[in-house]
């Protein structure tokens, strides 16, 4: 495999640059046994009374977002079934915004999952009450098989409720190397570059950037890969903080809507392909795969997608990364923490929930994880190799030039965010989609109860 690095425990150094933004079972209990009235009991009779009685097996639910790869829990689920009988049942709901009402939905319900992921950061705790719903791991023994930074990154007042899984990865620009050499450019040191190559792309026939619409999801990248680039240089992690305390808002700050202009002049450009409101993630990557996109504005989760349909080789020889330039350089990368798995304590089998989630953090569940998707571990016994694209973001990282995405840096949420930059694409009007962020944020800050709102 060329151009691979194994990496391992030693790669939380660079997880600690990328964050700097921001029980065992006990054994059965033993004893002498005895007959009736006292007397010893035939060993045969001992050793029978002795033998644990074995639970009956149960299924456990598991719920991600239907844009998740499942094959290698499949693989994972399957070697916990073999030491422990029970079995785990993979439920996938619509992703996005969706799927985090979804789940508050059946929490409001007591239809609890047993175990479930949600996107990084402390802010899930808030969002699910985390001291009354969610299961507390702060005492747990495996907690030390993470990262330290990963760890600190999921502590909120000495508390941790949610379990770090996948990697550390880079939101931003992937590319078709092949494309990128039938049009005979190189990766853009300047946002004034970037429009070159999408004017050169357009003029080959070759559609520049294809974006996902009608998912919504996807149309977040380009602002969020921008702020680092664009608004985090200017207003600084004191900015940062304020808006966190509500000293700041959204709506007052002239990068922000400079970003979404940038955004807008894409389209007006041409840029995007010609079904532009029709844009769906999958077919984002048919297109991107058969060389008929240049350029897509993605997730890392993209790339082990692209492995499925298009080949390891593909990805590993065809697809680079490279951040949102700014006027006067290549620009910041947007690092994305990984995802967690929480556990409702509520929940009828939190218990064996637990459990799971301490298999899957043994080295043995990791290396199927890892094989399957390579990245930046998260846990210090896992090794992976990196595809290139994300050897590309590990530079920057490594380079100090990456930052943590700022929705993943506050605790209130951009409640929304997707759907109104969905409507911004299609009625074009800015101002009115800032308006929106700005009072969806602080709206949710308020019924979170947080300082400032």
């Amino acid at each position: 495999m060329r151009g691979n690095k194994i990496i391992g425990a030693g790669i939380s150094g660079i997880l600690a640059l990328s964050l700097a933004a921001c029980g065992s079972s006990a054994p059965a209990a033993g004893g002498g046994q005895t007959a009736a009235g006292g007397s010893p009991a035939p060993a045969n009779e001992a050793s029978k009374a002795e033998a644990p009685k074995k639970a009956d097996p149960i299924t456990l639910t598991f719920v991600v977002p239907n844009t998740t790869t499942t094959q290698p829990y499949v693989d994972i689920f399957k070697k916990y079934e073999e030491k422990t009988g029970n079995k785990v049942e993979i439920q996938a709901l619509p992703s996005g915004e969706d799927y985090g009402r979804l789940l508050l939905t059946r929490f409001a319900t007591k239809d609890y999952p047993d175990l479930f992921q949600m996107d990084p950061g402390t802010k899930q705790y808030v969002k699910f009450r985390a001291d009354e719903e969610l299961y507390d791991f702060t005492n747990e023994d495996f907690l030390n098989r993470m990262t330290d930074s990963i760890k600190q990154f999921q502590t909120l007042n000495g508390k941790v409720y949610g379990i770090p899984w996948g990697s550390s990865g880079g939101m931003g620009f992937y590319y078709n190397k092949d494309v990128f050499k039938k049009l005979s450019v190189e990766v853009p040191n300047n946002y004034k570059d970037l429009l070159a190559i999408l004017d050169k792309a357009k003029a080959a026939g070759i559609t520049p950037i294809y974006e996902g619409v009608k998912d919504a999801w996807p149309v977040q990248v380009f602002s969020l890969a921008g702020w680092s680039t664009f608004i985090d240089p200017v207003i600084g992690k004191e900015g940062v903080d304020k808006i966190e305390r509500n000293e700041l808002k959204l709506a007052d700050i002239p990068q922000l809507k400079e970003v979404l202009q940038r955004q807008h002049e894409l389209k007006t450009k041409g840029y995007f392909q010609n079904s532009l409101l029709a844009g769906t993630y999958d077919e984002q990557q048919n297109l991107f795969g058969n060389g008929s996109v240049a350029m897509v504005l993605q997730l890392e989760g993209m790339l082990p997608a692209l492995a499925k349909k298009f080949g390891e080789d593909f990805v590993r020889t065809k697809v680079g990364f490279f951040p949102m330039p700014s006027d006067t350089d290549k620009g910041q990368a947007t690092i994305t923490p990984p995802n967690q798995f929480l556990v409702s304590k509520n929940g009828k089998k939190a218990k064996a929930a637990v459990e799971l989630i301490k298999f899957m953090t043994t080295k043995e569940a990791l290396d199927i994880w890892y094989k399957a998707n390579p990245g930046v571990p998260v846990y210090k016994e896992a090794t992976a190799q990196l595809y290139p694209a994300q050897e590309d973001v590990v530079k920057y990282t490594q380079a100090g030039k990456a930052q943590v995405n700022i929705k993943n840096r506050l605790t209130a949420s951009m409640v929304d965010y997707d759907k109104i930059l969905q409507n911004m694409f299609i009625n074009g009007n800015i101002d009115e989609a800032i308006k929106q962020i700005d009072e969806k944020y602080r709206k949710d800050g308020a019924n979170k109860k947080l300082p400032g709102f």
